[in-house]
């Protein structure tokens, strides 16, 4: 469940109960009541399912005295959660169908849904429903306390709530003196060491050389350093050696790609929709690749806020310029959509809240999301904040067109990229020329398939009695279709006069006739409704002309398709004819043959009966050298277009990013949250109680995006430079300042060092809003460079390190195991930016197929560049917590799970990089054993291998080895020294960061 969801979704249940007006006909099933558990089982039942999930989606809205306009409906006691609103109770014990809490958890169509865009996992709500039918054991007391009237935007003093430390202006503190001249260098160490002096608390030693370059390397670039690496920085006499080495890092390509990483956890990054239709983003990877290269090239923060808010407003100087500004505000497309959703204003409604949840909790630290439904329970932001940004949001185009082909199924925003007129130009010849291919192609394949068409009707041609005459052969005046529509025809098809230019268009038959006598003509075609009931058939024989009206609404009265126009003499050879018209006729006049039979013996030819074969054969060799024509030219078109669209130039570009809606305005509160229950009209504004200046008006011609991307980036804004600092801090250390990197407001935690914080906000506007020399600042402290050593004395004093006296011992990100297997391996792909789904199809998973793609067509590349399909992540990543892409995550969970130590274990891909690594180890025939573990060590773990481990490492191997002595002597210890990669690769100190 994403988290502003969390927050504000059970604001919609409350309403519900207060409007219900009846359970739903589903509900009316009451489901059978189970025999009661013992009372300690269902306390542990409550306590373990019902409770966890209570204070996560529901307590931050209704806990406390209920609110009579917006959370009267409290669920913090046994009386609130039973008690329930004006409609009814939330919970009845025993009694699914009055609880009305369950209707709420199931999206019940007839009542409100809790969480309004997302239900709660299948398995949550069946808990909930075993637990009524439990009895609800619920061991929590007290009242619920009396409702206090209705608060006013009045109610919130915000020049009191200003004095909260994170909506306080900016300061420049002082920085305090210290006794200790060894941390008297640096502001950031003055700091750090004045609180561990308050404290009564001493930091440890520096880190050794190995420990930091490791540290460094990994902090940077997400990857190792090699042994050469590690033994080059080692044995670097230069006294500004570690300077160096990083600002060499800093100006890495892998720099980007590492940090640009950090910011998509942030932006919900994913190359598919997710939710109920896992829809292909295409084009997210141009939005992965800015962000890299944004902070390859330390843009500016304060810009790349302006760029990813309303980039596509913004002024530039050339194409690239705004192709970039373009790509920016994929940020505001990147969340994950009910694309399936019917109403279309609550889809995009709910598309506004995603957006006012990322924006607030990315570059503000708050919660927004809160006052969606009622003024926010905890930090200063009235529910008129909320649809201020709302109306902004609103008049952002996000949500467009539909996809699939369905016009329930919605579409999201895209927008063409700039192109350089000869590309535009080579584009618009390439599908013009495309274009004349597929059509000669498709006029030539289906005149084939005609030719080649069902052989029933050829076989029935050639069976025929006398001589047949095929519209193929005839002599045609105006235009005629040719159709094979109607399966009960003759030949390869019949031919129709599109009902048009009656008068103008005829077809003549004339038989080459062996033999002069009288025959029976008979006219073929497929009768049906909408045919001509009076066509002119004229008969030329010896007798003269006769013309006979044939109605064609009816199949013929001869085998359905034939009907006789009488008996006439004919002179033998070519004298005689039949002609059809459509002078008259009402309706498709439709033709396909004329059959000649003889109504007399006909002679014999040197003793041989003379037959229709030759008129028959005629129509056969005419056919057969069509279809030899035919094959040719579609076969030559097929190379000919297979060839065009494999030199094809590259396609337009075209990006994930929003647009300004024609109609910008103003949007009302919504009443509890509910879209179809307005109320007063908030006109578009930013945050009251981060506006420390007066904030600027919004144009009422524009969406608002523009004003607001300004009012975050302003140096006044005393959240934004507070906000990325401390993520900044906490990917160097673990550990923010502020450690609800998240959160700054009331229910976050409090900064460890709030002068500090300041400190460094002050002089990151100053700097420039330049990340890299923050970063930079940062590394050369002496507090980064502690080392990771545990004193127990200390730790006792303080066990969180809240105040810095060592580093912190971190797990690996989850893309930093991985890339440094690849690393190790040499396997290892370094080629930057591009699709990862372009082989995926238009819906990445699919509900109807059991079947999954391959995650990448190169495998070896780094991890930012793996296909990242919402429901499908690779398992590589999501075993090692990497964050759901549904929701921002700026502190990534760490978890110790057995499914990590399998994985390493029984991985395909980790054990085929061991086997990788011991070839490469091993390709050295100069290296002895012992200095393959020496240099496997230093790569794997960035230390040298002690004596132990070297002992123990070559008796492993040897055993291995000795073990697999019938099988090839080689391949036995390649084997060998693949088990102890693995080994390495597995162990704790290999996937931790001292």
């Amino acid at each position: 469940m994403r988290p502003f969801l969390k927050l504000s979704c059970l604001m919609l249940l409350m309403t519900a109960l207060n409007g219900f007006n009846g359970p739903s006909a589903d509900a009316q099933v009451q489901a059978p009541k189970v025999a009661p558990q013992n009372e300690q089982a269902g306390i542990e039942f409550f306590e373990n399912k019902i409770r966890p999930v209570l204070v996560e989606h529901c307590y931050d809205c209704h806990s406390g005295a209920p609110d009579p306009e917006n959370a009267s409906f409290v669920l913090d006691t046994r009386a609130g959660i039973q008690q329930g609103g004006d409609s009814g109770k939330a919970v009845v014990p025993g009694n699914l169908k009055q609880s009305l809490i369950l209707q709420a958890l199931e999206h019940d169509p007839d009542f409100y849904a809790m969480p309004p865009d997302e239900k709660l996992p299948a398995q949550v709500i069946a808990d909930f429903r075993k637990w009524i039918q439990m009895g609800a054991p619920d061991p929590r007391k007290g009242n619920v306390p009396s409702s206090p009237k209705k608060k006013t935007e009045l109610a919130i003093d915000f020049d009191k709530e200003r004095e909260f430390w994170s909506f306080r202006p900016l300061t420049t503190p002082e920085v305090p003196e210290v006794k200790s001249e060894a941390w008297s260098g640096s502001a950031i160490d003055r700091f750090i060491k004045a609180k561990l002096d308050e404290k009564k608390l001493t930091p440890v030693k520096t880190a050794d050389r190995r420990t930091l370059v490791r540290r460094v390397y990994f902090d940077l670039t997400g990857l190792p350093p090699s042994a050469e690496e590690i033994e080059k920085f080692v044995n670097d006499p230069s006294p500004q050696a570690y300077e160096h080495l990083i600002d060499r890092l800093l100006n890495s390509p892998q720099y980007g790609e590492t940090w640009g990483r950090h910011w998509l956890d942030l932006a919900r990054y994913a190359d598919s929709n997710g939710l109920d239709i896992n829809l292909t983003f295409y084009n997210a990877w141009r939005y992965r690749d800015y962000v890299i290269q944004v902070f390859n090239e330390d843009k500016p923060y304060n810009e790349f806020i302006r760029e990813q808010i309303a980039g596509d407003l913004l002024p530039y100087e050339n194409d690239d310029e705004r192709t970039r500004n373009i790509v920016a505000t994929g940020f505001l497309v990147m969340g994950a959509k009910m694309l399936s959703e019917r109403d279309k204003e609550k889809l995009r409604m709910d598309v506004v809240d995603e957006q006012i949840d990322v924006t607030g909790r990315a570059f503000m630290g708050m919660t927004l999301g809160c006052a969606r439904c009622h003024d926010h329970k905890f930090d200063p932001i009235p529910m008129t904040d909320y649809y201020a940004l709302a109306g902004i949001f609103r008049s952002t185009e996000t949500v467009h067109g539909n996809r699939l082909g369905n016009q329930f199924v919605s579409g999201w925003m895209t927008r063409p990229l700039p192109i350089k007129p000869e590309h535009a130009a080579a584009l618009e010849k390439h599908a013009a020329e495309l274009k004349t291919l597929e059509e000669k192609l498709k006029d030539d394949s289906d005149q084939l398939k005609q030719l080649n068409g069902d052989t029933k009707q050829q076989q029935h041609l050639k069976r025929l009695a006398g001589i047949v005459v095929d519209d193929t052969q005839a002599v045609k005046t105006g235009a005629w279709k040719e159709s094979v529509y109607s399966k009960n025809y003759l030949g390869v098809g019949y031919v129709h006069d599109m009902n048009e230019e009656q008068g103008k268009k005829t077809i003549r038959f004339t038989p080459d006739l062996p033999a002069a006598g009288k025959y029976e003509v008979r006219f073929a075609f497929p009768g049906s409704r909408g045919r001509a009931d009076r066509v002119p058939v004229t008969i030329h024989s010896l007798q003269g002309a006769k013309t006979i009206y044939v109605d064609q609404t009816k199949p013929g009265p001869i085998d359905g398709v034939l009907t006789s126009l009488g008996n006439f003499e004919f002179a033998a050879g070519k004298a005689g004819a039949v002609e059809v018209s459509n002078k008259v006729a009402s309706g498709y006049v439709v033709v396909d043959a004329m059959q000649f039979i003889p109504q007399f013996k006909l002679p014999k030819q040197n003793g041989v009966l003379v037959a229709k074969k030759p008129t028959v054969d005629s129509a056969a060799d005419v056919r057969a050298v069509k279809i030899k024509t035919l094959e040719a030219s579609v076969k030559t078109l097929t190379a000919q277009i297979k060839k065009l669209k494999a030199n094809a130039p590259p396609p337009a570009p075209v990006a994930l990013a929003v647009g300004e809606q024609p109609d910008p305005a103003d949007y009302r509160i919504a009443r509890r949250g509910n879209i179809h229950q307005l109320g007063d009209k908030v006109d578009r504004g930013f945050l009251t109680i981060a506006s420390i200046q007066e904030p600027p008006e919004v144009s009422p011609k524009q969406s608002g995006r523009l004003e607001l991307a300004n009012w975050l980036s302003q140096p006044q804004n005393p959240l934004t430079s507070r906000v990325i600092v401390n993520r900044v801090w906490k990917h160097l250390f673990g550990n923010g300042l502020v450690r609800s990197v998240d959160n700054f407001g009331h229910l976050g935690e409090q900064p460890t060092h709030p002068e500090l914080l300041d400190y460094l906000a002050q002089r990151f506007v100053s700097e420039g809003w330049s990340i890299k020399t923050l970063i930079r600042e940062i590394m050369v402290s002496r507090t980064y460079q502690l080392s990771s050593k545990f004193e127990a004395d200390q730790y006792q004093q303080d066990p969180g390190n809240h105040f810095l006296w060592r580093m912190n011992r971190r797990r690996l990100s989850a893309e930093s195991i991985r890339d440094a297997v690849l690393s190790i391996s040499g396997k290892i792909d370094l080629k930057q930016g591009g699709s990862s789904v372009a082989h995926y199809p238009e819906q990445a998973i699919s509900p109807n197929k059991n079947e999954k793609l391959k995650q990448n067509p190169s495998e070896f590349r780094r991890s930012v560049y793996l296909p990242i399909v919402r429901g499908n992540v690779p398992a590589s990543l999501t075993v090692f917590d990497f964050p759901a892409p549904e929701m921002l995550v700026g502190n990534r969970p760490v978890t110790t799970v057995p499914a990590q130590a399998l994985f390493m274990m029984n991985s395909p891909f980790v054990i085929g990089q061991a086997q990788a690594t011991a070839e490469r180890l091993l390709n050295d025939k100069q290296q002895s054993d012992s200095e393959c573990v020496s240099k496997l060590y230093l790569a794997c773990l960035g230390r040298d291998a002690n004596q132990a481990e070297q002992a123990e490492a070559l008796q492993y191997i040897e055993s291995l080895m000795k073990a697999d002595a019938n099988s090839d002597k080689e391949a036995a210890r390649v084997k060998a020294w693949t088990s102890y990669c693995q080994i390495l690769f597995a162990s704790t100190e290999f996937r931790f960061l001292n």
